[in-house]
């Protein structure tokens, strides 16, 4: 079976949805917080947070003409797209018929998850990508052909997020029909980048499973954040598509499996150490996988079909018209879109979830080009490096 057309029309329509966001929307302090680091001298951006491929494409795009924030996210919006269409292509190799892929097209493209990181630039949208285009060229079989293409794209998802270099080590091991020389040759991409990693490394390591665990740790704690981490995940890829996906999971290739496996274990690890709920991207790759799963026999009858679909559809359209025009009753601290919003005009809201504490000092970097107090940031967070 051809890629469906239908699946690059659904791809296609997130499109204006990802524009419209991106153009009537702030820069979240994240965002900005990169774009600073962007601006800055020097070949190695300042950052410890993560390595160095978004603020060099940042470094591309701001030189364009234009609004920011439309500089800033064009990245999203390529990356969504490019990552919508290999989530249907995975999807489609591991035996979906035409309405799973489909699915597939909805879930990667309007799924809540997938809808916010088609407008708002972070590195999981490199990261993301090189990670499902890798799953197609080492689901079946791994030759060293295929190896070869897939490192440079693995050492290119590496130097936007370090969790890229686990899932390559992982695919290395389990990938089947492999000679050493092809599985070596997949570890060996990330593995370049390795010097560039390190800081980041080092930072992701202490932020996953250290920063911010509590004094009084209890096991209710932990069990609460693990739970809380489910939920986060069924919230924003859909509870009926996960649950499809977890009975599917054992028809998927050996290497599939060991990936969603690897991520759960160590998102659930984090909840337990920390009795902190983890960050709710962290778990993206393996969501990719449970959306390929759930699509092998995801219409098996009409009411699955429309089921599944408006599970998808209409959170991601209650949160959109929220992000555009804010009309549900939640305070600042408890709304994530809420710092999308008066950054531009001075009066961003630095109680609102999400701000970190470099974000107003990077808003007025990225709108009223005063850096001074970002780039002092910088120094700081490096000579504690």
């Amino acid at each position: 079976m051809s890629f469906p057309r239908g699946a690059w029309a659904i791809v296609a329509a997130a499109i204006p949805v990802h524009l419209v966001l991106g153009l009537a929307t702030d820069l979240s302090p994240d965002e900005a917080y990169y774009l600073a680091a962007a601006r800055q001298p020097g070949w190695i951006p300042p950052l410890v947070d993560h390595p160095p491929l978004l603020p060099w494409l940042l470094r591309c795009s701001d030189a364009l003409g234009g609004p920011v924030e439309l500089r800033v996210r064009l990245w999203a919006i390529l990356f969504s797209a490019a990552t919508g269409i290999a989530c249907v292509e995975l999807s489609r190799r591991r035996g979906a018929g035409r309405e799973g892929c489909l699915l597939a097209a909805w879930v990667g493209s309007f799924a809540l998850l997938p809808m916010a990181g088609g407008f708002v630039t972070t590195p999981d949208g490199a990261a993301l990508l090189a990670i499902a285009t890798v799953l197609l060229f080492a689901g079946d079989s791994l030759s060293l052909r295929r190896a070869v293409l897939a490192a440079p794209v693995l050492l290119l998802g590496a130097l936007a997020k370090v969790i890229v270099l686990p899932i390559a080590l992982v695919l290395a091991v389990t990938a089947r029909r492999a000679a050493l020389p092809a599985r070596l040759l997949l570890a060996l991409g990330p593995l370049l980048a390795l010097p560039l990693l390190l800081p980041s490394l080092r930072f992701q390591l202490h932020h996953a499973f250290r920063e911010g665990a509590s004094a009084g740790w209890s096991l209710p704690g932990a069990l609460g954040a693990a739970l809380a981490a489910a939920i986060a995940q069924a919230l924003l890829w859909s509870p009926l598509v996960l649950w499809r996906g977890i009975l599917a999971l054992p028809r998927l290739p050996r290497s599939d499996r060991a990936v969603v496996l690897t991520l759960s274990g160590l998102v659930l690890v984090s909840a337990v150490a920390r009795a902190v709920p983890p960050e709710p991207n962290w778990l993206a790759p393996a969501a990719l996988i449970m959306v390929a799963a759930a699509s092998i026999d995801a219409f098996s009858t009409p009411r699955w079909r429309w089921g599944m679909i408006l599970s998808v559809v209409l959170p991601t359209a209650v949160v959109t018209a929220h992000t555009l025009r804010p009309f549900l009753p939640l305070p600042p601290p408890a709304d994530p879109t809420a710092r999308l919003h008066g950054w531009s005009r001075g009066a961003g809201p630095v109680d609102a979830a999400g701000v970190g504490p470099y974000g107003p000092a990077a808003e007025r970097c990225a709108y009223a080009g005063d850096c001074d107090e970002i780039r002092s940031y910088f120094n700081r967070i490096n000579l504690h490096e």
